[in-house]
C-alpha cells in the first residue's frame, strides 16, 4: 500500500474501455478514484430508475503517487494515458482545492452538469456565486445554448457545466 501523504489526484484517458479494469486495480490497491456521472431517471417495466452514467466515459481520477501512474500503464499494457503538464512527459497534479470543486459541483449538479469545450471558457467571465447550493463556489459563467451556465474545470482536462444560474447570484471577480 503506498504512502497517504505523497498520494495527489492526476487525471487519466482510458482507451479500449479500460476504466474498469483501472478502478478494479485501484480497488485492490487502495488508491481512491473518481469519475464525475450523470444522474438519469428512466422509466423500466413502468418503474422510474434512477441511472448513474460516465459524463465522460474515458476520463478517470485518482489519488494516487506518481510511481502508481506509472506502473498502472504498464499493467493496462499502455491503454491510459495520464494528462501531463504542457510540453513534459511528466503526469500533471490537480490541486485538492480544484478537485474538491470539480467533484462539489458535479455531485450537487448530477441531473443537469453536461461536459463543456474548455474554449468556450476564455469567452466567459469569471465569478463567484452569492447564493444557492453553490454559494462561495468560484468558476466561469459562460452563454451556452442561450443559458448562462456556471462552469468549473480543472484546466487542461476537463470543463463540466451546471444549469442556469440567476444573474442576482453572480459576482464578477476582478482578474
Amino acid at each position: 500500500m503506498e504512502q497517504r501523504d505523497q498520494r495527489q489526484w492526476y487525471a487519466i484517458r482510458t482507451f479500449h474501455n479500460k476504466a474498469t479494469t483501472v478502478c478494479r486495480i485501484a480497488e485492490r490497491e487502495e488508491v481512491e478514484w473518481y469519475t464525475p456521472v450523470r444522474e438519469e431517471e428512466l422509466l423500466e417495466g413502468g418503474e422510474v430508475v434512477v441511472r448513474h452514467t460516465p459524463l465522460m466515459p474515458s476520463l478517470l481520477f485518482l489519488r494516487a503517487t506518481e510511481e502508481f501512474i506509472a506502473r498502472l500503464k504498464v499493467e493496462t499494457q499502455d491503454n491510459v494515458l495520464p494528462y501531463c503538464e504542457p510540453g513534459m512527459a511528466k503526469p500533471m497534479p490537480i490541486a485538492e482545492q480544484e478537485m474538491e470543486l470539480f467533484r462539489f459541483v458535479a455531485t450537487t449538479a448530477a441531473r443537469s452538469i453536461e461536459p463543456v469545450d474548455e474554449k468556450l471558457l476564455k469567452q466567459g467571465s469569471r465569478v463567484r456565486i452569492t447564493g444557492g447550493v453553490f454559494e462561495g463556489k468560484e468558476g466561469y459563467i459562460a452563454r451556452i445554448r442561450g443559458d448562462r451556465r456556471f462552469v468549473v474545470s480543472i484546466k487542461g482536462v476537463a470543463a463540466i457545466a451546471t444549469t442556469y444560474i440567476p444573474k442576482q447570484f453572480i459576482s464578477h471577480i476582478e482578474e
